[in-house]
């Protein structure tokens, strides 16, 4: 590989780097944050872009990372952790509700599947492992988002970014979205009431480990018309995740 090569696959590398920061960046943010010529930037995320690291918003014009670079990390500890001590759990609690279970963490401002139970009545609407969806509009996010987790509460309240409606019923105004979350640290979990897709309900809590930090949630998906006893829901949801919280106590 050529000095020149080296150089380009460097810079990319410090593109990429730049969404540890922030979530989202438009060309003339990282032409400035990292000091490269306007046409340098846009050759670099080009790049990034058609080797499907990198995705843009065409209503912000901002670049986001896409779920690859998920993908590439899931070996890491957390990931194998949660597989080994939140799988028995969430096929449990499946069965029982005959529900899909999924568990979640979160990247940048969107949480992201890493474990599935499903259900023998699968519903089409219902996450798959290594999909993407917004903190605030999906109950995981929005557990995560109330207990902070890796500080995406701190990044969410510094952001810009306008709340993104799915649905006629996703919470779009900030400050509602604010006293929901504070809501859901008091109740200790949190709902998706059709916010993500119309007809499918979501009850979410979170799971903590040794330290009291929220690393993941966890949640049910039921379409909305079988919803039938929610506080019974509730109550097995909360008690799957703090089973799986007991497990990263000792």
């Amino acid at each position: 590989m050529s000095d020149g090569s080296i150089q380009s696959v460097m810079k990319a590398l410090q593109v990429l780097e730049l969404f540890a920061e922030e979530p989202g960046w438009n060309l003339t943010e990282i032409s400035k944050e990292l000091r490269y010529p306007t046409s340098t930037a846009h050759r670099l995320v080009m790049t990034l872009e058609e080797a499907g690291y990198l995705y843009r918003d065409h209503e912000t014009k901002k670049y986001y990372l896409t779920i690859k670079t998920y993908l590439i990390g899931s070996r890491t500890k957390i990931v194998s952790l949660l597989k080994k001590q939140a799988q028995p759990p969430i096929i449990k609690l499946s069965q029982k509700l005959n529900e899909s279970v999924n568990v979640s963490i979160v990247q940048g401002l969107f949480s992201v599947t890493v474990l599935k139970a499903d259900s023998e009545r699968q519903f089409s609407a219902v996450p798959h492992v290594g999909d993407k969806g917004h903190l605030h509009a999906t109950s995981v996010g929005k557990c995560l988002l109330a207990f902070n987790s890796n500080g995406c509460f701190d990044q969410f309240a510094s952001s810009q970014e306008s709340l993104h409606a799915c649905t006629k019923n996703t919470i779009t105004d900030k400050r509602v979205l604010l006293q929901t979350l504070e809501a859901v640290k008091k109740q200790g979990y949190a709902t998706d009431q059709e916010e993500v897709e119309e007809g499918l309900t979501c009850i979410g809590a979170p799971i903590f480990d040794h330290l009291d930090n929220c690393i993941a949630a966890m949640s049910v998906s039921v379409p909305t018309f079988r919803l039938g006893d929610r506080e019974r829901i509730i109550a097995m949801v909360k008690d799957a995740t703090e089973e799986i919280s007991m497990k990263f106590r000792f």
